[in-house]
């Protein structure tokens, strides 16, 4: 066994040391997948927030349609007796659940993520990330307009089907109470 100088074998070390981290260095860590880019983003453009204030927005019309009804049916309501009066409110109750109910976030999220990634490459996703790890780019900023885009279209639509069938059903049991 060759026994080295103390010079000889620190520099032996440092090489050894280089290397390793050289090695280590040159491994690409383990990426991201595509899914958990896009969920990073979701996370950060806050669309569960967004499916949240969609929720408040449909029971603020619910009441606002209420209030019109009421006024439609001001005689109705005028000349009830105490069980209509009952069923009214029972009615009144079951169109505010039908009508505050919001979409699903998991959907409304896949609408999102959808709108988003379109004609994105894993390689510009991973980009966009690490933008938006820092300050947003202008790719990520017209992405981002894009996809919220397509979410309201996607919460209006569902909005606008449960009040238009609470509104109906609503109508209907009122118009039964008074006979017509």
């Amino acid at each position: 066994m060759k026994v080295h100088s103390p010079t000889t074998l620190a520099t032996l070390c440092l090489l050894g040391l280089c290397a390793l981290s050289a090695s280590c260095a040159g491994t690409p860590q383990t990426p991201q997948t595509r899914q958990a880019y896009v969920t990073e983003l979701m996370q950060a453009y806050d669309v569960e927030g967004t499916v949240r204030r969609s929720q408040a927005d449909s029971f603020a019309e619910a009441h606002r349609n209420i209030e019109r009804l009421k006024d439609q049916f001001a005689d109705l309501l005028a000349h009830m007796s105490a069980e209509q009066r009952g069923k009214f409110e029972a009615a009144t109750d079951r169109f505010v659940n039908a009508a505050r109910a919001t979409a699903d976030v998991n959907e409304a999220a896949r609408v999102w993520a959808q709108g988003f990634i379109t004609d994105l490459t894993d390689e510009n996703l991973k980009k966009i990330v690490d933008f938006a790890r820092t300050d947003a780019g202008k790719a990520q900023i017209a992405g981002a307009n894009y996809a919220s885009t397509q979410l309201a279209a996607y919460l209006a639509q569902k909005r606008t089907e449960r009040i238009d069938k609470a509104t109906q059903q609503y109508v209907s049991e009122i118009r039964a109470l008074g006979g017509h």
